[in-house]
């Protein structure tokens, strides 16, 4: 019998890649990420407020590292260390990569669970944490970044 599929993350509706990708399209169009914009980055995160989402960009010395980013669904926020924003703003893959999967949960629709109910016959595509890095996944191959499956390690 094959080993079931272990969750990273909280279980969600699962979702299949094709529509990850078409949300993930979708708001590259509305945000402006693609291959001539890899720099300057600043301008397009700022855009978040107009939506009335919260970056929140913690100086490195009170980010406990714990994660290297966080969505909040309650509050609608986005808080990543200081760190990691800058760079993403110069559009550093890895970087740019977190701040992308934090906006995969926002834009998938992930809220937050009392549980995390993952044992029984969980599928990949019920995976908080896939969908959000196949979200990222998504826009840096439309921004022209090379990409293999992500499977970005937030706790360490």
């Amino acid at each position: 019998m094959p080993e079931s599929y272990r969750l990273r993350g909280n279980r969600v509706a699962p979702m299949p890649l094709s529509r990850i990708r078409a949300i993930a399209t979708n708001a590259a169009r509305a945000f402006g990420f693609n291959k001539r914009n890899k720099r300057n980055l600043d301008k397009v995160f700022e855009l978040l407020s107009e939506l009335g989402i919260t970056l929140n960009v913690v100086d490195d010395n009170e980010w406990l590292f714990i994660t290297k980013g966080h969505y909040d669904p309650n509050k609608a926020t986005i808080s990543v260390p200081e760190s990691i924003y800058l760079n993403a703003c110069e559009g550093e893959r890895e970087a740019l990569a977190i701040m992308l999967h934090e906006l995969g949960h926002l834009f998938l629709g992930h809220k937050a669970l009392l549980h995390h109910d993952g044992v029984l016959n969980a599928r990949e595509e019920e995976d908080a944490e896939w969908q959000a890095d196949s979200f990222a996944e998504a826009i840096l191959e439309i921004m022209g970044y090379e990409v293999k499956q992500l499977s970005l390690d937030f706790y360490g």
